[in-house]
């Protein structure tokens, strides 16, 4: 066999493998009970949260493939024993979100109108044909809440972060909280200024979210937690943007590079931290990331691209 043969099949063979790897990678899905009515299904795409009611059963977020979505819905009313009347996204990134057309055409989508807007404006060639059914249908700017049965679901949009949008979700008689990606437990977050995140609004959105009633935590990303564990991140993104802030003032000319090199090993509230992986690949969520997107906000350097509509009289 011709040696360009032999690099094609190989190719073939490695391209095969990896999409099958994918695949059940994609299909892989466990399972935490985190109460008689709370389980946490995770897979690729970060932590998708279950709750039981008597009026039926809710899912926040939906991960990142339509096969994933059916799969948690499957999952979901497995354990429940109901169908799904509640679908909510905390954010627009397709991680939460393009799971959606996996669930019933019809299903009920809650979302802030500004991740609607998001999704709308900076993922609209996933929202077309049947995918378009399952966008949110149901969206509000600051505060939410569904009285299902025996169980209070309380949505809040409790300012900038990770987005402009994103909201989190208490279930009232659980005492949980539900952060989306204003909480990576242990993981560098993804922090997106064009989309309105914001490093230095990031500890007081959380200082918001600080003051409801809650125990247990589940984040977008990482382990189960509690308050403490919630306040240790606050505490990490508030030295990370104080530590941009700072060199910045004192050296407004700083550049990137300067930055990096000099500021990096001042900031040290990241120590256990892991890089988010997708399927075993790097997504880039690292410690030169987040100093890095630091940097920008504290400069000015980046693009927001999808500003809100300002109301004129």
């Amino acid at each position: 066999m011709k040696f360009w043969k032999k690099c094609v099949l190989a190719l073939l063979l490695l391209t095969i493998t990896f999409a099958i790897y994918l695949l059940l990678n994609i299909r892989s899905l466990s399972v935490e009970q985190l109460s008689e009515d709370v389980h946490i299904i995770r897979g690729i795409g970060g932590n998708t949260t279950v709750l039981n009611t008597d009026a039926g059963t809710v899912v926040i977020d939906s991960m990142t493939f339509k096969m994933q979505g059916s799969l948690i819905r499957e999952k979901a009313e497995e354990l429940t024993g109901k169908e799904v009347v509640l679908l909510v996204n905390t954010h627009y990134h397709l991680d939460h979100t393009h799971g959606n057309p996996g669930f019933r055409a019809g299903t009920q989508v809650v979302a802030t109108e500004r991740t609607l807007s998001h999704l709308k404006a900076l993922d609209p060639e996933h929202w077309n044909g049947e995918a378009a059914k399952l966008l949110p249908n149901d969206t509000f700017t600051d505060r939410k809440q569904f009285n299902l049965g025996n169980k209070t679901v309380t949505l809040i949009h409790p300012g900038d972060g990770h987005t402009d949008g994103d909201l989190v979700v208490i279930f009232e008689e659980d005492k949980t909280l539900v952060t989306g990606d204003l909480f990576f437990n242990f993981h560098y977050p993804n922090i997106d200024l064009e989309a309105g995140g914001s490093v230095a609004s990031w500890p007081q959105t959380l200082d918001n979210v600080l003051t409801l009633d809650f125990d247990a935590v589940i984040p977008g990303h990482g382990d189960t937690t509690n308050r403490q564990g919630l306040i240790d991140f606050q505490t990490m993104m508030r030295e990370l943007g104080e530590t941009a802030k700072n060199a910045i003032a004192a050296k407004p000319e700083i550049s990137l590079k300067e930055f990096l090199e000099v500021q990096s090993v001042k900031f040290d509230a990241d120590k256990g931290y892991l890089p988010i992986k997708f399927a075993g690949i790097s997504l880039g969520l690292n410690r030169e990331f987040v100093l890095t997107r630091a940097w920008q906000e504290q400069t000015g350097n980046f693009e927001l691209l999808n500003s809100p509509i300002t109301q004129t009289e």
